[in-house]
């Protein structure tokens, strides 16, 4: 392994800090377990309905450090438009404030009154609103020529009770009556990794670091787009019997993220 103070932990959210609202027991230990011993912690998120500080306060919420920390999807979907466009918002604020981040104007599709024609692109998140009004609005523009963008393709949400339906199946609706086919900005795409490696300073393939999350379809392969270590929890939607099958398959295996950690810092 690199030197301790070399070594990247790339962290999902839902499913390695918390499920829904509520806390995974002994991530807030982990994360203080690693900032002791020097290594870089980023949190990478394809939750995109809140903005960058709201999830700072939700982790800060769970005993964890968090400012400056976070990556959401929708960082990454804003990265995919220029600045002075305008911007069809089917999400949630983490949405509108990436996109001003941006330089570019978020649209609410039943709020503004916009030409049609003038809407350079639609962003899709997750968000409890859908709608038949939001939908219509979003695939008129597409049919006049403005470009798909979905935050993520994950299908669900996890939650305590029960997984709930993802911007994937969101994104899906849109993409069917828009007639087009969406660019994907969330994990396990490039423009989250490239943000991801502009944070923290390094390349792709830097050895010794570890993308760790509950779902090989995106935080593993998020981890393969970096060439970095895949490290596979089992405090989520993934379970034990599930790992055998799972593609790709992990370097390292742990029930949650704090026995994941403790192995790696008494191995180092």
């Amino acid at each position: 392994m690199a030197g301790l103070t070399d070594i990247a932990w790339i962290l999902d959210l839902d499913g390695v800090i918390w499920l829904a609202d509520e806390p995974i027991s002994g991530s807030a230990r982990a994360i203080q377990l690693l900032d002791a011993a020097e290594h870089q912690v980023l949190f990478v998120t394809n939750f995109s309905a809140l903005t960058r500080r709201q999830a700072e306060l939700k982790l800060e919420g769970c005993g964890i450090e968090a400012e400056g920390r976070v990556v959401t999807s929708a960082m990454a979907a804003a990265s995919l438009v220029k600045p002075g466009e305008q911007v069809i918002v089917c999400g949630g604020e983490g949405i509108n404030e990436a996109v001003k981040e941006r330089g570019a104007t978020p649209l609410d599709p039943l709020q503004n009154s916009v030409p049609v024609r003038s809407i350079d692109a639609v962003i899709v998140g997750f968000h409890r609103e859908f709608s038949f009004d939001r939908l219509a609005a979003s695939a008129h523009a597409l049919h006049n020529g403005a470009r798909l963008i979905s935050t993520n393709s994950d299908p669900t949400y996890p939650t305590p009770h029960g997984l709930l339906p993802g911007n994937g199946s969101l994104t899906a609706a849109v993409a069917v009556a828009g007639k087009v086919e969406p660019i994907v900005a969330g994990k396990p795409h490039a423009p989250i990794a490239n943000l991801v490696l502009e944070r923290l300073g390094l390349e792709r393939g830097t050895p010794g670091n570890i993308v760790v999350g509950d779902l090989p379809a995106t935080d593993g392969l998020l981890a393969a787009e970096l060439d970095f270590d895949f490290g596979l929890v089992l405090s989520g939607v993934t379970s034990a019997d599930q790992v055998d099958t799972c593609d790709p398959t992990p370097n390292v295996v742990a029930p949650d993220l704090e026995q994941m950690v403790e192995a790696a810092l008494s191995s180092a």
